[in-house]
């Protein structure tokens, strides 16, 4: 009798997870639940060990939540705390986030894993490179990434633009499968996102959609590492039926912000609180429309947690202007290509967000 086959997960967080495990889970040649999976987190989380300890146990919340729902075939998965112990030859395939990023090709090249599932960032969001620019050649002449000795699948949700797409064949996204992994996501994190919903609906009126902006990592390319308020002010004058005399903005700070914050002590008229949480955006949101069901809920953002919270919720998403950023951004008029890799994959993301007929 073989040997179950076993699996390594190479995730850059917990949304990259969910579509990453239910890509694993639904595998023909995984489905059963013979196979052995272990998650191994990646990237610059894993440079702060309080905030990789603290993404641990999220995980292993979450594990075990899974468990319950379906404990034969998760009984198996394990999370690797110690990716040192790792030895070659063990794994027969590797699902990875991107296929260019070394945090994960190292570990997958180190322990001679000899297939490898390419799932994209966040939900699936796909890149061949890490420079937008850079990827439209080889994607328009559909080249493939060389990859002597290893079989590469990639799975993703629908078609992907002409101009940023993989070689060869794209396998589906098992969307129920996902949808499930998720829910058990937010449920696990239910305590931690009750402070949050209870600022948002004390801060907003009950008769009022609830505003949320996802801020973008972007504080550290402006003078005192802040968003200027002007930044922050045009993009709000862009929000479509935002009143600044009814409604009320929510700021989300991304996790990456400078430990001061992106803003300074003075936010533009209209935002009533700017918060900062380790939980991710899109279970935020989830969490945000059990507490306020038929309430209508708007996100802002330039990020791919807009593409994720409309891929898992009902709530509206806004793609914040791009003008305003090139106004208020001097880096910008010296580094004219740096904005405009920034907004190929901003209209790629909203690209790809529109095609979403419904949330899944």
């Amino acid at each position: 009798m073989s040997p179950p086959p076993r699996v390594l997960v190479l995730s850059g967080g917990l949304i990259h997870l969910a579509n990453q495990l239910a890509v694993v889970l639904e595998r023909p040649e995984l489905r059963g639940g013979a196979a052995e999976i272990s998650v191994l987190l990646t990237g610059a989380i894993t440079w702060d060990p309080l905030r990789l300890a603290e993404q641990h146990r999220a995980i292993e919340r979450w594990l075990e939540q899974l468990r319950q729902l379906d404990s034969q075939r998760l009984a198996s998965v394990q999370l690797i705390r110690k990716p040192e112990t790792l030895e070659p030859g063990t794994f027969d395939l590797a699902c990875l986030n991107n296929q260019w990023q070394q945090v994960q090709r190292d570990p997958c090249e180190q322990l001679e894993i000899p297939t490898w599932l390419i799932c994209g960032d966040g939900l699936g969001l796909y890149y061949r490179c890490a420079r937008e620019l850079k990827a439209i050649p080889p994607s328009l002449l559909n080249l493939p990434i060389r990859e002597p000795g290893r079989r590469v699948h990639t799975a993703l949700v629908g078609a992907q633009p002409c101009w940023h797409r993989p070689h060869g064949p794209i396998d589906p996204v098992p969307l129920g499968t996902r949808a499930r992994l998720f829910e058990a996501l937010v449920a696990s994190f239910s305590e931690a996102c009750k402070p949050f919903v209870e600022d948002c609906l004390a801060a907003t009126r009950p008769d009022r959609a609830l505003w949320l902006c996802s801020l973008p990592n972007l504080a550290h390319q402006f003078p005192g590492t802040r968003l200027p308020p002007e930044l922050l002010g045009a993009w709000i004058d862009q929000l479509p039926g935002f009143d600044p005399s009814l409604d009320r903005l929510l700021l989300i700070e991304h996790p990456k912000a400078p430990t001061a914050g992106s803003l300074g002590s003075e936010p533009p008229p209209g935002v009533v609180a700017v918060l900062r949480s380790a939980v991710p955006v899109e279970v935020l949101v989830r969490a945000l429309e059990r507490a306020a069901p038929g309430r209508r809920l708007v996100v802002a953002g330039l990020t791919s947690a807009l593409y994720g919270v409309r891929s898992l919720s009902g709530a509206e998403v806004v793609w914040l202007g791009l003008r305003p950023l090139w106004t208020h951004n001097p880096r910008y008029r010296r580094h004219p290509l740096e904005f405009l890799h920034r907004l190929v994959r901003v209209r790629r993301m909203a690209w790809l967000t529109r095609r979403l007929v419904t949330p899944c």
